[in-house]
């Protein structure tokens, strides 16, 4: 059995995206990360350093493993299964890029770019221009490749589940942003269509 530790976050939704698109049987500990759930030990246990998603699995004699970050669980549960990864060695290194750059700076510079334009009490005119910057310029990257390709390794990856939630939240909060980049939204689009994506984006609540 595989126990999700997650909330409705772009991070979270990303494991929840990839266990529905591999069918794998999981039940779900919502982690409310508002009210300090995950500063309680037993989840610093889990993921020592308190953010979601993570994952425990229950092995055969009692045992368990975990996996902490979005990035460990995709890749594990992608390279476990042989599926959401290319098989050509082209088409994986392109996915890999791409899949690095959702985990590394698309998700971050999102985060940030949340967290000094609405979270901080003071609003820092640098701070914001600089993530804006830095997310418009990561947001141009996905709209050059989406131009040439379906997805962004030619076939749907985990490439696509790392940066899905993050374009979809941004979609939702900046209205008609996404209007500017028009390869981008055509894949939000259909990436937004997948069952397994809508189930995926429902969970926790």
């Amino acid at each position: 059995m595989i126990t999700l530790y997650t909330f409705a976050t772009p991070n979270g939704h990303k494991a929840s995206i990839l266990l529905e698109e591999l069918g794998l049987t999981y039940k779900v500990q919502k982690i409310d990360i508002v009210a300090g759930e995950n500063k309680r030990p037993d989840y610093l246990a889990v993921s020592p350093i308190s953010k979601v998603p993570a994952v425990v699995e229950d092995l055969p004699g009692g045992k368990k493993r975990r996996l902490f970050g979005s990035g460990a669980i995709l890749l594990h549960y992608a390279e476990r299964t042989g599926r959401l990864l290319p098989e050509s060695v082209d088409d994986r290194a392109e996915a890999m890029s791409w899949f690095m750059l959702g985990i590394s700076d698309l998700g971050p510079t999102a985060v940030d770019m949340f967290r000094f334009s609405v979270r901080a009490p003071e609003r820092i005119p640098y701070a914001i221009d600089l993530f804006k910057g830095e997310l418009m310029r990561t947001y141009g990257a996905l709209d050059s490749r989406l131009g040439e390709a379906e997805y962004l390794a030619n076939s749907y990856s985990i490439a696509d589940i790392a940066c899905y939630p993050f374009i979809a939240a941004a979609a939702v909060a900046g209205g008609s942003l996404l209007e500017r980049f028009p390869n981008l939204k055509r894949w939000h689009d259909a990436v937004a269509d997948r069952p397994a994506v809508k189930r995926g984006m429902a969970v926790p609540e």
